[in-house]
Formats: structure tokens, C-alpha cells, sequence
């Protein structure tokens, strides 16, 4: 069985293990047909990914309180919360196909953002496909930041089997930085990037070692 959904945004899927595969558009529009259509015959290759995280049970959702909701979770929402957990993570997305990562490198003439970074896909599996390469930085702990958060994110041309490809990121200062009331933006150095496939699929990492300056 395989089914079919069309949300507004995050829903509670208790009944997920007595399924082979979930597909989700979301509010897709007058296109909508077309969109099911293709991906369901195989004429395009799904590369959608999830723009928030759907909760494992309802203990993992906020509950407006009497009609108030007091976001005492602060920032610590969705992939940012250590505590949170989900049925399917923020920035997850499957397809006909898998994918290997490579060993990352930086490369300081590749762009003129304040860090660039290479990242090696490669078309593993037996069809066409395209992925999304996601980056989730690693503050140092004087930041004060969520554990990790997404700065950036690429998406691949469509690969052959076998075939690779070698994407761009580019992180600018303000990615780079972390926002204080009393300073404003703050760069920081010591930053460490978590490459991958959702924020919960992380394949690679490297830490960055250019200077960072306001």
C-alpha cells in the first residue's frame, strides 16, 4: 500500500509501519494531477524535501494552552531540538535511487562567499536521480546556538547512474555568524559543517578553517 498525502504542514502518521511508502505534495496547486502523475509513473525523479518535521506521537507536538501558545521552546524548534522526536525529519525526501558522499574539501578560489565548500555526489543506484545537499553548521559552545542549524542547502543536476557531481555550497559571513541583542551579528571562527541528506541523515563534516571577520 502507498499512500498519497496532501498537507498544510506537519500531521501525525501512527499508521505509517502498516505501509510501503508515504508520498506527500503538500498544497501543490493546479498542477497537482500532473505532479502525481509524474512521479508515480517514474517520469520525474523525486527530490522534495520536508520543510519541518513531522512528530513521532502527539507527546512531541505543543499544545496551544487555552487558546495561547507561549513558545517556551525559544529557538530549540523542529531539528534544532535535541529532545524533539520524529516520525520523518526536517529535510528528509527519499527517491528512486541512492547516493554516496564524498570527502568534502573547502576551496577558497571556488566562490566569493566567506567559506566555500565541495562536496562529491554520486549517483549509486540503478535510476536517474537528483539530491539535495543540506548544511547544518556546528557552532562553537560560546555562541550559544542550537546544536545545529541549516545555512545552506544545493540541489544537484539530474545524475545518471554511476554518475557524479561535485556541488558548490557557498556560506556567507551572516551564516557564519550568530545574532546578539546587545551586538547585533557575530562572526565566528570554529564553525563545523554537517553535510547531508536531511538533518537527521548526515554523511559528512568538516571544520572550517578560514578566518571569519565581520
Amino acid at each position: 500500500t502507498v499512500v498519497l498525502m496532501q498537507t498544510p504542514g506537519a500531521v501525525l502518521t501512527p499508521w505509517r509501519g502498516n505501509v510501503s511508502a508515504i508520498a506527500n505534495l503538500f498544497l501543490a496547486g493546479q498542477e497537482t494531477g500532473r505532479a502525481w502523475a509524474a512521479v508515480l509513473f517514474g517520469d520525474a525523479a523525486p527530490s522534495g524535501r520536508l520543510p519541518v518535521a513531522f512528530p513521532e506521537t502527539a507527546r512531541d507536538t505543543i499544545s496551544p494552552r487555552g487558546g495561547q501558545v507561549p513558545y517556551s521552546e525559544g529557538r530549540l524548534t523542529s531539528y534544532r531540538s535535541p529532545s524533539l522526536r520524529a516520525a520523518f525529519p526536517f529535510g528528509h525526501g527519499l527517491s528512486y535511487t541512492s547516493f554516496a558522499y564524498g570527502e568534502p574539501r573547502e576551496d577558497a578560489s571556488a566562490c566569493a562567499a566567506r567559506a566555500c565548500l565541495r562536496q562529491p555526489i554520486t549517483n549509486t543506484g540503478a535510476l536517474p536521480g537528483t539530491e539535495v545537499v543540506q548544511a547544518y553548521l556546528e557552532f562553537p559552545p560560546e555562541a550559544a546556538m542550537p546544536p545545529r542549524v541549516l545555512r545552506g542547502f544545493r540541489k544537484t543536476r539530474l545524475l545518471q547512474p554511476g554518475e557524479s557531481e561535485e556541488v558548490l555550497l557557498a556560506l556567507s559571513a551572516r551564516d557564519l555568524s550568530s545574532y546578539r541583542t546587545e551586538s547585533g551579528w557575530t562572526p565566528w571562527a570554529g564553525v563545523r559543517v554537517h553535510l547531508g541528506a536531511s538533518s537527521a541523515d548526515i554523511r559528512r563534516e568538516i571544520l572550517l578553517t578560514g578566518t571569519v571577520a565581520a
